[in-house]
């Protein structure tokens, strides 16, 4: 017989096994979430930008204060062998977000655009649902390809020197927000200001005297005033790096947070930055990833910062991606490895700048600590900012009148400016690379193994020795130049004092019109192209202005512009477009002056990449008849 109390013994055990299985499934629920955020870490990046690796406490310098980094390396892993791909901002940067070496991505000069449809780190994070803001500095080309949310653009430009400090707390604000208002969004924020880059900071904290300068630097009053400055702006950017782990910190979030602070290239002195050397390679890394690597580890493993993209997509969970040419290190942080790269490669093409000198330089590093450099215009002297440009704490006037006098000096201003063919360094007995043994017998062995290496690593990327001799700068002769096709120049390789034509000139040769595309695209005043047997010219507000059909299916193109807008196109050897435009379009207007492209895009229909063969498409200002 079944009484009421029996009823009742029953409803409640019912009822106690129903809330352990409620209990049981919120535990798992909550274990799986914890899982899920354990597996999908949030990721911080602080770039400091034109920083040595050696230029902090716990890299061993003992005249810099850098508390914060110093804790970040405490608390997490502090690498060894970092290097960047380029010693340049944009060419770095490029790597870093697309894990490409910069012939691979498409930018190798400083401030170039990487090529149309290269994949990068916002798109692949954005994939697996993260939320990827960059704040400050970006420089990576065209931006509009590099969908990152953007903040802190203040602190982003250049100058003025104050706003590089992130005055409005922009970035504390995001990580303070994120987590409340994106709950259960995984987030990957890059910091990116502009210390400890030039213009440098006024000295406050350092008597000159006591610095220790660094041997690659000559010991002059000057130098040790731009030291001071640099030094001044590396506890800048210290200090903000503690801002931001303060206000992680605060969030709750910093056990499911990957924090990881590197710099993109060596500082601005000779034989660093511009430079191909270890100073402007080696660069910080530090990853802190509570309960992942451990506190206080060193790490010799070769990583390159194309190895940035990949090890980031690993930690967010994503596949991997095919065809990069860096490799995840998530095993070396985790500490199930000790080695990474074999050997990384680097390279500089040094800048688009007019009053610069072509130097290009190729190099490989090995695991082993042996770096070899070619140097393919060694006759040429090596010119960059340096010598003339940055002003703000200008010391190199004084190691050029100290050099007359002083036998180091001398050696570490001929060592800046000029090159020999072919440099050898051991860097386990050499750090600072005075010892070139490219020459010496006992190292030749050495030296052809190297040599070796370094040509099937150029053959495997696809550039040539004559790509890299001839370069991506325009071929410049009395009032004109020529871009060969599928090649582009930035504004940034033309004085526009000079280059100011009254009458601009385009001619050359067009083959396989009908399927055309873009002639060429001149400097965001208008884009050339040909196609269905015409030639137009588009504006930028998207106007366009159509020839006649054309007489012939190939023939000789000649463009005139004039400063009052008056434009007449011939096509072999008949007019068949006159018009009047409305302004000026002769001048320079920023951008890229390019043949059979737009730089950074791929458009299709009339402004696609040109299909047929433009040849000679030169640009001239002023007169055709090249009379003196």
């Amino acid at each position: 017989m079944i009484t009421n109390n029996t009823i009742a013994a029953i409803t409640l055990r019912r009822g106690r096994c129903l809330k352990r299985t409620i209990g049981l499934l919120v535990l798992q629920v909550l274990y799986t979430l914890t899982t899920m955020g354990q597996d999908r870490p949030n990721m911080i990046l602080f770039i400091s930008d034109d920083l040595n690796q050696q230029d902090m406490g716990c890299y061993g310098n003992r005249d810099v204060k850098t508390p914060n980094i110093d804790r970040l390396a405490a608390e997490g892993m502090r690498f060894t062998k970092a290097y960047a791909a380029s010693p340049m901002c944009s060419p770095s940067r490029s790597v870093m977000f697309t894990g490409l070496y910069p012939f691979r991505n498409g930018s190798q000069m400083n401030h170039f655009t990487v090529r149309a449809g290269t994949r990068n780190l916002p798109q692949f994070l954005q994939q697996q649902g993260y939320r990827v803001v960059i704040a400050g500095k970006i420089d990576v080309f065209p931006q509009q390809n590099f969908p990152f949310e953007r903040i802190g653009q203040e602190f982003g430009r250049y100058e003025p020197i104050e706003n590089r400090l992130d005055r409005k707390q922009e970035t504390v604000h995001l990580i303070e927000d994120h987590f409340k208002t994106h709950a259960g969004q995984p987030l990957c924020l890059i910091v990116a200001p502009w210390v400890p880059h030039v213009p440098w900071f006024p000295n406050r904290d350092f008597d000159l005297q006591q610095l220790k300068l660094p041997e690659y630097l000559a010991d002059t009053r000057e130098t040790r005033h731009a030291l001071a400055s640099y030094y001044q702006s590396i506890g800048e950017a210290d200090k903000m790096l503690g801002t931001v782990l303060q206000a992680l910190d605060k969030s709750g979030e910093k056990n499911n947070t990957a924090v990881l602070f590197l710099s993109d290239q060596g500082a601005q002195f000779p034989a660093a930055k511009w430079t191909v050397y270890d100073q402007g390679l080696r660069v910080p890394l530090i990853v802190r990833w509570p309960g992942k690597t451990r506190p206080g580890a060193v790490s010799d493993a070769l990583v390159s910062l194309a190895d940035l993209t990949p090890t980031l997509v690993d930690l967010s969970g994503g596949p991997e991606i095919k065809g990069l040419d860096g490799i995840s290190f998530k095993e070396v942080l985790l500490g199930k490895k000790q080695t990474h790269h074999r050997y990384i490669f680097a390279e500089t093409s040094v800048e688009p700048h007019y009053w610069y000198n072509y130097t290009p330089a190729r190099s490989v590093i090995t695991a082993e600590g042996w770096h070899y450099i070619k140097n393919y215009h060694p006759g040429v002297r090596f010119i960059t900012h340096i010598d003339k440009v940055e002003r703000n704490e200008f010391y190199f006037d004084s190691w050029v009148a100290q050099a007359a006098t002083d036998t180091t000096t001398k050696f570490l201003l001929n060592r800046y400016s000029y090159r020999p063919p072919e440099e050898l360094f051991d860097l386990n007995s050499d750090r600072t690379e005075f010892k070139n043994l490219a020459g010496v017998p006992d190292f030749r062995g050495r030296l052809e193994a190297l040599q070796s290496l370094l040509d099937k690593e150029l053959e495997r990327q696809g550039e040539s020795e004559k790509m890299i001799l001839e370069g991506p700068l325009p071929q410049f002769s009395n009032n004109s130049y020529t871009i060969a096709q599928n090649k582009s120049a930035a504004d940034l390789s033309f004085n526009k004092k000079i280059w100011n034509p009254d009458v601009l000139y385009i001619t050359g040769y067009l083959k396989g019109i009908r399927e055309g595309g873009v002639v060429c695209s001149y400097f965001n005043n208008f884009r050339l192209y040909a196609s269905g047997q015409r030639i137009g010219i588009q504006l930028p507000d998207g106007r366009v202005s159509e020839s006649i059909v054309l007489p012939a299916a190939e023939g000789e193109l000649l463009v005139r512009l004039d400063a009052q807008g008056t434009l007449q196109v011939q096509f072999d050897h008949q007019v068949v477009l006159s018009t009047k435009l409305d302004k000026d379009l002769t001048k320079i207007n920023g951008g890229y002056v390019t043949c059979g492209k737009i730089q950074g895009e791929t458009l299709t229909g009339k402004l696609q990449p040109f299909r047929g063969t433009i040849s000679d498409l030169r640009f001239t200002m002023n007169d055709l008849s090249g009379t003196p």
